[in-house]
């Protein structure tokens, strides 16, 4: 009988552990289930380049890779500002092989959407302040006092906004498509030009401050000068070019359109200075838009033609 209840006693404490193992395992598999079930953010940036041969730095998919960008992330249904942000302004970058999130991985929340905000460059710009991501999906910031010479310093300012990302997006990842929201203007000497002395090129009663906001701009403030110190010698050319560096410009109708220009040209065999030839052709600047202003310089006759070339492509 005592070997018997040894036995029973024995039996039992082996199905208790077994029990107890089964139950350990079942546990770990619902920790294999929890980190199965959690996905991490992947973002996919992009940014178009504006245009070439311009001094001003503007934003392409290169100068993501090689500088990065902030992102923010709210809660879609409420995006509550500095309250219900799951990642908040964090710097993302580029390691060879994909984008991470500095300080390690971001996941998915088990429930709902995300809204994703970026911008670039991480050092924001010293023109731009006031940065905001509002409740109405609507990016705002102000720019004071953009350069209105030589920008060779200046770096673009660009930005992205895509909405309602879920879980579902894990496999592909967060596409972000960078936007300019700056105008760029460009200046060439028109093919078969006769030689030329420029010293310098004037846009008049330009606004270089304003706020963005709601899709579009309010340029504000004083009116400036917008001015290419050029004091370069231009021969004759079969075709047309650029002279100068290209400038952003704050969006704005430029209703004025007066350019002033400082050149030296032939005239009746002699070369001679003439400091204020002058023309009016009014822009509407657009945000997103290249504007190329071609010029036919001569003493008899200033002659500015425009071509606007609409350089996104989202």
């Amino acid at each position: 009988m005592t070997k018997n209840l040894k036995y029973i006693a024995l039996c039992l404490l082996v199905t208790l552990l077994a029990s107890a193992c089964s139950k350990d395992g079942a546990d770990g598999n619902e920790v294999t289930n929890r980190n199965e079930a959690k996905k991490e953010i992947g973002i996919n940036p992009d940014v178009w380049k504006m245009a070439e041969a311009t001094r001003a730095i503007t934003y392409d998919n290169s100068a993501l890779v090689s500088s990065g960008f902030k992102c923010t992330a709210y809660n879609a249904e409420t995006a509550v500002v500095n309250t219900d942000a799951e990642i908040s302004n964090t710097t993302v970058t580029w390691n060879g092989s994909r984008w991470v999130f500095d300080g390690g991985s971001r996941y998915w929340p088990t429930s709902g959407s995300l809204d994703f905000f970026a911008y670039a460059p991480v050092a924001i710009p010293s023109y731009i302040t006031n940065i905001t991501y509002e409740t109405a999906r609507s990016p705002q910031f102000t720019c004071v006092n953009l350069p209105t010479s030589d920008q060779s310093s200046t770096t673009e300012f660009v930005y992205a906004l895509t909405i309602d990302q879920n879980r579902t997006n894990a496999a592909s990842g967060v596409s972000l498509q960078f936007q300019h929201p700056f105008a760029l203007v460009t200046l060439q000497l028109a093919a078969n030009h006769p030689n030329v002395t420029i010293h310098s090129i004037t846009f008049q009663t330009v606004l270089n401050n304003g706020t963005y906001g709601s899709g579009g701009w309010s340029a504000t403030g004083a009116t400036t000068n917008l001015v290419w110190t050029l004091n370069s010698d231009y021969d004759n050319n079969t075709t047309a070019r650029q002279i100068g560096e290209s400038y952003i410009v704050v969006p704005q109708n430029w209703t004025g359109g007066v350019i002033v220009v400082d050149a030296e040209c032939l005239y009746w065999g002699e070369k001679k200075r003439y400091s204020n030839l002058t023309t009016t052709v009014p822009t509407n600047w657009q945000p997103g838009y290249s504007y190329t202003y071609t010029f036919n310089i001569s003493p008899d006759d200033l002659k500015v033609g425009t071509t606007s070339q609409f350089t996104e492509q989202w």
